[in-house]
């Protein structure tokens, strides 16, 4: 499963973003006076493509939230920080931003406005939520998730990969009284992954699920342990190269197509500078466009502090 419309920016997208001018300049915005910390880290390229086709209304909505963008990506002590060098996705971040993230959270940082908008982990929990308030009853069903092996393929970024296919599919229902919707929604999700050193932890690449250390929750909490359990399969490996086909048919039989692809490029071992993972200080939060406009006094805290490396116990 890739990141893709709401669903996908729960799961962080595949989930999965120009430098700011370069990593001195971009470097000018971390906390003055903070010590020069540079640690083992891993650095790439990264492309995604998205191309959304069909008759229906909801043709038109992906083409507008669609995400188009190039970036280079920097990884160390756990957490990560993907630079827009070209593109974007409308409303939400575009060249010259960046994003931090790590395995549960994700925050878009726009230096231009010196602010930031923090993208919660449940944001699809929230979503029904507010459906929910408003009388809406959405109920999902149908549930189908497989995973195929088709064995070694491709050298993607310089490194052998095996090829696996991931097929989710179910159906959602949304009852409002005197209206009522049915949508029914197939993924078909080719992966090509490799053993990349110092990269595991990173969850824009992660192939072995989609819950991770913030599971999905509410009605979709099933579902995402369902996708985890058959992605074990692909141990600790990640995806390098990813396209994936998502077929949307609405009540009336209309079609949505999104296929949305990314490429992974130019991997190196480097010395990352620990205050290119670290918010500005000065950096104010902002609402996401059509969400909550309160926003909690330690909204970015834990990103205005350095990265903590996850320490591992020692061999007795």
């Amino acid at each position: 499963m890739t990141c893709h419309s709401l669903l996908a920016r729960a799961t962080g997208i595949a989930f999965s973003l120009t430098l700011v001018g370069s990593l001195d300049s971009a470097a000018q915005n971390a906390p003055q006076n903070a010590p020069r910390a540079r640690t083992p880290g891993v650095t790439y390229d990264i492309r995604v493509t998205s191309d959304p086709r069909g008759e229906s209304p909801m043709t038109t909505m992906l083409a507008a939230t669609s995400q188009n963008y190039a970036g280079h990506v920097m990884f160390a002590a756990n957490r990560g920080r993907l630079d827009i060098t070209e593109g974007g996705a409308e409303s939400l971040f575009g060249k010259g931003d960046y994003i931090l993230f790590d395995s549960s959270d994700l925050v878009i940082v726009r230096p231009a406005a010196q602010a930031f908008l923090a993208l919660p982990h449940d944001v699809t929990t929230q979503g029904m939520t507010a459906l929910e308030a408003m009388g809406v009853k959405v109920t999902i069903a149908e549930e189908k998730v497989t995973l195929d092996s088709l064995g070694p393929s491709d050298t993607v970024a310089g490194f052998p990969t095996k090829h696996y296919r991931m097929t989710t599919a179910f159906t959602m229902s949304m009852d409002a009284g005197i209206m009522q919707q049915r949508l029914a929604t197939e993924n078909v999700t080719d992966y090509w992954v490799a053993m990349v050193p110092g990269l595991p932890e990173n969850p824009l690449l992660r192939a072995n699920g989609i819950a991770g250390a913030s599971p999905m929750t509410g009605m979709f909490k099933g579902f995402s342990l369902k996708v985890d359990s058959a992605a074990k399969r692909m141990g600790s490996s990640v995806a390098l190269r990813t396209v994936t086909v998502s077929r949307l048919i609405d009540g009336q039989g209309a079609n949505t197509m999104l296929e949305q692809r990314s490429d992974v490029s130019n991997i190196e071992r480097k010395l990352v500078d620990e205050r290119l993972l670290v918010l500005p200080a000065s950096y104010q939060a902002k609402p996401l466009p059509g969400g909550q406009s309160q926003i909690g006094e330690d909204a970015g805290a834990k990103w205005k502090t350095l990265p903590k490396p996850r320490t591992r116990p020692r061999p007795r």
